[in-house]
């Protein structure tokens, strides 16, 4: 999944469709053991191959609820059969349209609801405490589809401009932000999309990588302002 987000981070000029894979203790939920189900879901922001993919979700099918069980096995059998494809095919989303809110609703973590709307993000605060927090971005437009990428700037390079790193090649990109430390969701008109990070002190930003209109030469949505930053303390 890390793949997939820095590719839509790198060439933020594309037209990309993307799907998220969308604590401690040690509860349990039905058969399986919610914690590590949950620490599964966070590990799986940095998964960068198919064959990192299918470890984490190996981890997660073992250790999932009873309601989530069937859903994570037909999902690592996908992502065994067709790789990244898996999450954008029509089977891929159904099944993280059931995983992704249980997620959001039973594991460890604050909740932190976010809009979209054009061309701008509501309720992200300018600070966060460290720890896990659960994403859930409701795509508030009338037509256009909206998406969130999350990615944590290095350290040192807290004072640089949102639009200076965006426009970097992609190696400068790759010193600049933290691409392992990074979540991202979409959702059309009337939906919602779901990731959880676990947060760490430092800064991080946000912005909408579709562009206007849904056309290939359509300006980036974070040219238009669905850009921002919040510091994790």
């Amino acid at each position: 999944m890390r793949r997939i987000f820095q590719l839509l981070v790198v060439s933020a000029l594309a037209a990309v469709t993307l799907v998220t894979l969308a604590g401690t203790g040690r509860a349990q939920t039905g058969a399986g053991d919610l914690a590590a189900f949950c620490d599964g879901r966070i590990e799986a922001n940095a998964a960068d191959t198919k064959a990192d993919n299918v470890t984490v979700l190996t981890k997660m099918a073992a250790a999932a609820p009873a309601a989530m069980s069937t859903q994570m096995n037909d999902l690592l059998a996908l992502v065994k059969k067709q790789g990244d494809k898996a999450f954008e095919s029509k089977t891929g989303r159904a099944l993280l349209a059931q995983i992704e809110p249980f997620v959001y609703d039973n594991c460890p973590g604050r909740q932190l609801p976010v809009t979209a709307i054009d061309y701008e993000y509501q309720g992200i605060p300018a600070t966060l405490p460290a720890g896990v927090t659960k994403f859930k971005l409701t795509n508030a437009a009338p037509k256009e589809g909206h998406m969130i990428a999350i990615v944590k700037v290095q350290p040192g390079n807290e004072s640089t401009p949102i639009d200076k790193i965006l426009a970097l090649p992609n190696k400068k990109q790759n010193q600049v932000l933290d691409f392992s430390d990074a979540g991202f969701a979409e959702a059309e008109p009337g939906d919602s999309g779901y990731f959880p990070m676990n947060l760490t002190s430092g800064k991080y930003i946000y912005a909408c990588f579709f562009p206007e209109g849904g056309k290939k030469n359509g300006a980036p949505h974070y040219k238009l302002g669905m850009e921002g930053s919040f510091t994790v303390s």
